[in-house]
C-alpha cells in the first residue's frame, strides 16, 4: 500500500472521528489481554489486530525494518498499541473503535504509552537501553515476583553465558568452573534447588561425575536465548522443584522474528593463564513465508577454550593431640577462642596424637591439615550446539512448533599435583608456626640435613613432594526434541507439549600416576629432595622444596608410587519423555480474567556406570604395568624437563615439577599397547523418578488489584537399584620371613617391597540394593499486585514449595574400602590405616520443603527506571548438608566404624529471611546504571543422621550478601559499561564438625561495544579485570584454617559481529 493511499484513508478516518468519538473513546480504553510476542513491527501490529479486534492500517514500507517490543498482559488497547509503536515514529491519527489509522510522523516524536511521561525530544532510545526498558516493562506487568533478561541484555552484557548474566540479578549467586558461571543459586539456597527449563521444561546436562538436577550453564550458549524469566515466587502453573527459583529460558522461534533476520559473529579470547587466542564463532538465520503459516530457524555456536586454573588445597582438618595409656584424648578439640567444639562427636580426631620436631619440640592440642596441596589444571573445551526450530500454522486457531537441540562439550584436561601430606611427621619435621590462639597450624617444615632423621632405618629418604599427574579425556552431550501445539481461540488457548530430553557424559579415559622423589633400592638409597615446607598464611598455599629438585627428577632420582598409580571413571546417562498439556480460558471484565488448568507426566531415568583404564605387562594374567619392576621406574621422560611455569595465583612454590603426560602415554602405549577399558557391570546405579501432577490457577484483575492464586498436586514415585562397592585391601607386600608384620620384607628391583599380584591383594564385592518409595506433596500459591499510583505498586506471594534430593543423594549406594593390619603395616609410611573409609548416599532423605513469603514495593518514576524492594522469608524444612564425620554402619552384617564417611543428612526446620534492593535508571544523555544488593540472615539448625543429632549448621550454599552495580553509556553507536559484582561469605557443608566457608567474592568486568555500520559491530570485555581469587577456610571463629584457593584468570575478548 502507497503512502498516498494511506493518507487519503487517514483523512476519510479523521473526519468521521468526530461523529464516532465517544464509542471509539470507551472501545480503546476497555481492558483486554494482549499476548504479542517480540517480532518484526508489522506482523506485531497483525496480532495486535487480530487481539484487539480492529482494522489496522500503516504505512508498511516505512516501517519493514523496525521490530516491535513484546507486549503481555492485561491492558487498555490504547496503551498496548502506545507500546508497540514507541520508537517507532507512527502514531495514531484516526480511530473510529473499527479501524485504527497509523501514520508517520513528520518530526519524529514517537506516541506515549498509557500512564508514561513523553520521551526527551531528539533522544532515540535504541540498542541496551531499550532492552533495559523492555525488561522493566516485563517485570512490572507480571503478576509473580519476577526479573526478566532480554536476548540484547545477554548479547552486550560481559557475560559470556547465562550464569554470568544472571548474577546481577538481585539475590542470584553463582558457582564458577574455569572463570564461566556453571551454576546458579537464588536468595541463599543451593544451586541444587534453582530450576533452569528450557522453553519451560527441564534441561538433562550431563557431568563427567554423578549427574545432577542443577544445570550446568557452561554447555548452554547465550545466543540461542531470546530471553530469561526468573521467578522468585511460586505459581501453580510453573512446575515444581524450584524451591530457590525458578530459571525459564526461552529460545527465539520464526514466527517472532523477522523473516530473513539472524545474525553472524565471531570472536578470539586471550586468558592470562593460559596464554592463549582462541576462537568462537556462530551463527542464526530464520525465515517465514509471507502469510506466516512455516517458519524455518536454525543455528549454530562453536567455542574452543583452553581453561587454566591454580588451585590449593588444605585437605582433611583434623585435631591432634596427645593420648593416655588407655588411648583416650587429653586434650578435646576447641576454637581459637577456647571454646569446646559444640558438635565434638564429628571431629576428627588424628590417631596418633601429638608430634614431637627433630630437635625435640613437642606439639599437642591443635588443628593442622593431614595433607597440603597445589595444583595446576590444565584444561581443552570444545562446545558445539545447534538450535532447529521449525513452525507451522495449518489455520488461524492451530499453530504447530517443533523444537531440537543439542549441546556437546568436551574437556580434556591434564591436572599435576603437589602434595606434603603428614608422611613426614615423626622423621623429617623440622619447625611449625602457630597462630596467635597458639590451636591452628599455619606452617610446617619437613628437611633432612644429612644428619640421621627419627626414623634411620631404612636410610632416610623423603617421600615429598609427592607428584600426581591426572589426564582425563571426557564428553558431554545433551539433545532434547520437542513437539508443540497450540490451539488458540479468542478467549480459550490450549497447548499441547510432548518430548524428550536426554544426555550422556563422563570421561573415555581417565588415569593417574604418582611418584616420589627418592630411590629406595638397597645400597642406591638417593634423596631427590632435601626440603618440604607449606605455609597457610596469605589466603593461599606457600610451598617450597629444594632447589635441585628438578635436576634431582631429571637424574632419575624418582619412583613410582604403585598404590597412587591406577585408573578410574564414572559415565552417567539421563533420559526423561514427558507430556504436559496445558490450557486457558480468558474472560472479558469482570473480577476473573482468567482460569488455567493443565498437567504433566514425566519420567526421569539415570543409569551410571563406572570402570578403568589399564595398561598390561601381562594381559593374561591381568598384572598391570605399574605392578612390575619395570613399571615402577619413575623416567626422567616422565617428567617435563624444567619446571612449570605462569603461575599467577591460587599458590605459590619457588619450583614446579609436573608429569608430561603426553610423553608418559606414549612410553606405555609404545611397550604394553593401547590401554583395555575395563568395565564394572557389577557396580549398579539405575533411578527412576516418576512424577504425575495437575494444576488449577485462577487469575484476577479489578481496579488496581491483579494477581493469580491456585494449587498444584504432584505425586512422586521413586525406584532405585543400586550396588555397595565394597573394596577388602587384605595386603600388599610379599611377607617376610616371620610373616606379614616382619619388616624384613623382599625388596623389589626398584626399591619397593615386592607387591603382590591384584588378585592376592583386594576383592571387590557388590551388594545390590533396591528401594521404592512414593509421596505426594500439595502445593498451594497465592501472588498480589496493587497499584497504589499508576507508578508506585505494592506485590506481596505467598506459597509452599517443593524440591526432591539430588540425584546422586536419592540412592543410598556407599563406596567403601576396608583396609587390613597387614596392609596398613605395608603402606604405613603412606598415611594408610587400618580400618573402613568411604562415602555413600543417604536413602532415608526427606525432600526439601519449605514455605515461603514475598513482600515487595516498586516505584517505576521513568520509563525503564525502577526503585524498588522486596522483603523475603522461608520457613525451611529437612534441607539437606553435606558432612564428613566417623559413623557406624552396617557393612556384610557387621557393625564397624567408617572413619572420615561422606554423606548427607537432614537438617530440621530452618529460616531464611532478608531483604532485596535495587535501582535502575537512564539519563536523556545516555549515561545510565542499574545496582542491586541483597542481605539474606539464615538461622542454624540441628542436623541428623540416622536418628541421631550430629551438629547443627545454617542452610548450606547462603551467602549473607550480595551486591551488584554497572554503569553503562550508550549514544547511536558505542555502548561502554563496567560491571562490580561481590558475592558476601558462603556457608557450605560439615567437616570435622565445623561448617566450611566461602569467603567473600568481588570482581569488575569491562565491556565495549561500536556498531560501524547498520548491524555491523566489534565488541571487546575483559573479565574479572581485578584478577580475583576464591578462597575457603574452616570454621567462623578464625579464617586462618585454609580449605581451599583458586584463580580462574583474566580473560578479555574481541570480536564482530553482524546481525541482519
Amino acid at each position: 500500500m502507497s503512502v498516498r493511499t494511506v493518507n487519503s484513508l487517514v483523512a476519510a478516518l479523521v473526519a468521521s472521528t468526530a461523529l464516532v468519538a465517544a464509542p471509539a473513546q470507551a472501545a480503546a480504553q476497555a481492558a483486554v489481554y494482549f499476548d504479542v510476542p517480540a517480532q518484526s513491527l508489522g506482523q506485531a501490529l497483525i496480532a495486535f489486530s487480530k487481539q484487539a479486534k480492529v482494522k489496522i492500517v500503516y504505512p508498511a514500507a516505512e516501517i519493514r525494518k523496525l521490530t516491535a517490543p513484546s507486549v503481555r498482559g492485561t491492558m487498555s488497547r490504547q496503551e498496548a498499541l502506545g507500546r508497540l509503536i514507541a520508537g517507532s515514529g507512527l502514531r495514531v491519527v484516526g480511530d473510529d473503535g473499527q479501524v485504527v489509522a497509523l501514520a508517520q510522523d513528520s518530526v519524529g516524536n514517537a506516541p506515549v504509552a498509557a500512564n508514561e511521561p513523553p520521551a526527551d525530544p531528539d533522544i532515540v532510545v535504541t540498542g541496551y537501553r531499550e532492552s533495559l526498558k523492555e525488561s522493566v516493562k516485563q517485570k512490572r506487568e507480571a503478576n509473580a515476583f519476577v526479573d526478566v533478561i532480554t536476548a540484547e541484555d545477554i548479547g552486550k552484557f560481559p557475560d559470556k553465558n547465562v550464569a554470568d548474566a544472571l548474577q546481577r540479578m538481585p539475590g542470584v549467586v553463582i558457582t564458577r568452573d574455569g572463570g564461566e558461571g556453571s551454576r546458579v543459586s537464588i536468595r541463599g539456597l543451593q544451586p541444587g534447588l534453582t530450576q533452569t527449563l528450557l522453553n519451560g521444561n527441564f534441561l538433562a546436562g550431563a557431568d563427567s561425575g554423578d549427574p545432577q538436577r542443577s544445570f550446568n550453564y557452561v554447555m548452554l550458549p547465550a545466543n540461542f536465548i531470546a530471553s530469561t524469566e526468573v521467578y522468585k515466587s511460586a505459581e501453580a502453573r510453573l512446575e515444581e522443584g524450584g524451591v530457590g527459583g525458578t530459571i525459564i529460558l526461552n529460545t527465539r522461534r520464526p514466527f517472532d522474528v523477522p523473516s530473513g533476520s539472524g545474525f553472524i559473529s565471531a570472536e578470539g579470547t586471550y586468558s592470562d593463564n593460559s596464554e592463549k587466542f582462541e576462537p568462537q564463532i556462530g551463527a542464526q538465520y530464520s525465515w517465514k513465508n509471507e502469510d506466516e503459516t512455516i517458519g524455518l530457524l536454525i543455528g549454530g555456536v562453536y567455542q574452543k577454550r583452553t581453561n587454566r586454573e591454580m588451585r590449593s588445597t588444605a585437605g582433611t582438618w583434623r585435631w591432634w593431640s596427645d593420648r593416655g595409656a588407655d588411648g583416650q584424648v587429653l586434650e578435646r578439640a576447641t576454637d581459637v577462642n577456647g571454646n569446646p567444639i559444640a558438635n565434638d562427636a564429628a571431629v576428627s580426631y588424628w590417631t596418633g596424637g601429638g608430634q614431637s620436631t627433630i630437635g625435640g619440640d613437642h606439639y599437642t592440642g591443635y588443628w593442622a591439615p593431614q595433607s597440603v596441596r597445589a595444583e595446576i589444571f590444565d584444561q581443552d573445551r570444545e562446545r558445539f550446539g545447534i538450535q532447529a526450530t521449525a513452525q507451522f500454522r495449518p489455520t488461524d486457531t492451530l499453530t504447530l512448533t517443533a523444537n531440537y537441540f543439542r549441546f556437546e562439550y568436551s574437556s580434556n584436561y591434564v591436572m599435576n599435583q603437589l602434595t606434603i601430606p603428614e608422611w613426614g611427621y615423626g622423621k623429617f619435621f623440622s619447625d611449625a608456626v602457630f597462630d596467635q590462639s597458639g590451636t591452628v597450624m599455619k606452617s610446617a617444615s619437613f628437611s633432612v640435613d644429612g644428619a640421621p632423621c627419627l626414623d634411620a632405618t631404612p636410610m632416610c629418604t623423603m617421600e615429598t613432594p609427592r607428584l600426581t599427574g591426572y589426564y582425563s579425556k571426557e564428553k558431554q552431550h545433551s539433545q532434547t526434541f520437542e513437539g508443540e501445539a497450540h490451539y488458540k481461540l479468542d478467549r480459550f488457548d490450549a497447548v499441547l507439549k510432548v518430548g524428550k530430553t536426554a544426555s550422556k557424559g563422563g570421561p573415555s579415559m581417565r588415569f593417574q600416576v604418582a611418584a616420589k622423589p627418592r630411590i629406595t633400592v638397597t645400597g642406591q638409597e638417593q634423596n631427590g629432595n632435601f626440603l618440604s615446607a607449606w605455609d597457610l598464611s596469605s589466603k593461599g598455599v606457600a610451598m617450597e622444596f629444594s632447589p635441585e629438585l628438578q635436576q634431582n627428577l631429571m637424574n632419575g632420582i624418582a619412583q613410582i608410587d604403585i598404590g597412587g598409580t591406577n585408573s578410574s571413571f564414572t559415565n552417567s546417562a539421563i533420559d526423561q519423555p514427558y507430556v504436559q498439556f496445558d490450557t486457558t480460558r480468558q474472560f472479558d471484565g469482570g473480577f476473573l480474567r482468567s482460569i488455567q488448568l493443565g498437567g504433566k507426566w514425566r519420567k526421569l531415568e539415570v543409569h551410571r556406570e563406572t570402570g578403568r583404564n589399564e595398561w598390561y605387562a601381562d594381559a593374561a594374567n591381568k598384572i598391570r604395568y605399574q605392578n612390575t619392576p619395570e613399571g615402577a621406574l619413575a623416567q626422567p621422560e616422565y617428567f617435563y624437563s624444567t619446571p612449570m611455569g605462569n603461575i599467577n595465583g591460587g599458590f605459590s612454590a619457588n619450583l614446579y615439577p609436573g608429569v608430561d603426560f603426553k610423553r608418559y602415554l606414549e612410553i606405555i602405549n609404545e611397550r604394553y599397547g593401547p590401554s583395555v577399558r575395563e568395565p564394572e557391570p557389577n557396580n549398579v546405579y539405575d533411578l527412576s523418578e516418576e512424577t504425575l501432577g495437575g494444576y488449577a490457577q485462577a487469575n484476577f484483575a479489578t481496579g488496581g488489584l491483579r494477581g493469580n492464586i491456585g494449587v498444584r498436586v504432584v505425586k512422586t514415585i521413586q525406584r532405585d537399584e543400586t550396588s555397595d562397592r565394597l573394596q577388602y585391601l587384605v595386603d600388599y607386600c610379599v611377607d617376610g620371613p616371620n610373616g606379614p608384620f616382619d619388616p624384613n620384607r623382599p625388596i623389589g628391583a626398584d626399591g619397593n617391597c615386592q607387591v603382590l599380584p591384584l588378585d592376592q591383594r583386594e576383592v571387590i564385592e557388590n551388594v545390590r540394593l533396591h528401594e521404592r518409595k512414593s509421596y505426594t506433596d500439595v502445593l498451594p500459591s497465592l501472588n498480589v499486585s496493587y497499584d497504589l499510583t499508576p507508578d508506585l505498586l505494592v506485590r506481596g506471594a505467598v506459597a509452599k514449595v517443593v524440591a526432591r534430593p539430588s540425584i546422586s543423594d536419592l540412592a543410598g549406594a556407599r563406596s567403601l574400602t576396608y583396609r587390613s593390619e597387614a596392609y596398613a603395616f605395608d603402606r604405613d609410611q603412606f598415611g594408610e590405616f587400618a580400618g573402613w573409609s568411604g562415602s555413600g548416599g543417604n536413602s532415608q532423605l526427606k525432600a526439601f520443603k519449605a514455605w515461603q513469603y514475598d513482600l515487595g514495593i516498586e516505584w517505576y518514576f521513568r520509563p525503564g527506571s525502577v526503585i524498588g524492594a522486596t522483603a523475603f522469608r522461608k520457613d525451611v524444612s529437612n534441607f539437606i548438608v553435606p558432612l564428613v564425620m566417623d559413623v557406624t554402619r552396617d557393612v556384610a552384617g557387621e557393625q564397624v566404624v567408617i572413619e572420615s564417611y561422606s554423606t548427607v543428612a537432614n537438617g530440621s526446620s530452618a529460616v531464611s529471611e532478608g531483604v532485596e534492593l535495587y535501582a535502575q535508571h537512564t539519563l536523556p544523555i545516555g549515561l545510565g546504571a542499574q545496582v542491586n544488593f541483597t542481605y539474606n540472615h539464615t538461622s542454624t539448625a540441628d542436623v541428623t543422621l540416622d536418628g541421631q543429632k550430629v551438629g547443627t549448621s545454617p542452610l548450606v550454599g547462603s551467602a549473607k550478601t550480595q551486591f551488584n552495580a554497572s554503569v553503562f553509556y550508550e549514544n547511536r553507536r558505542l555502548l561502554l559499561r563496567a560491571s562490580y559484582n561481590r558475592r558476601g561469605t558462603v556457608v557450605g557443608g560439615l567437616s570435622s564438625g565445623l561448617n566450611t566457608y566461602t569467603a567473600p567474592y568481588e570482581q569488575v568486568d569491562l565491556n565495549a561495544s561500536y556498531e560501524i555500520r547498520d548491524g555491523l559491530m566489534l565488541t571487546a570485555s575483559v573479565i574479572n579485570l581485578t584478577k580475583s581469587h576464591e578462597w575457603q577456610y574452616l570454621g567462623n571463629d578464625t579464617k586462618d584454617r585454609l580449605t581451599s584457593s583458586i584463580y580462574s584468570g583474566r580473560r578479555a575478548y574481541v570480536g564482530v559481529s553482524y546481525n541482519f
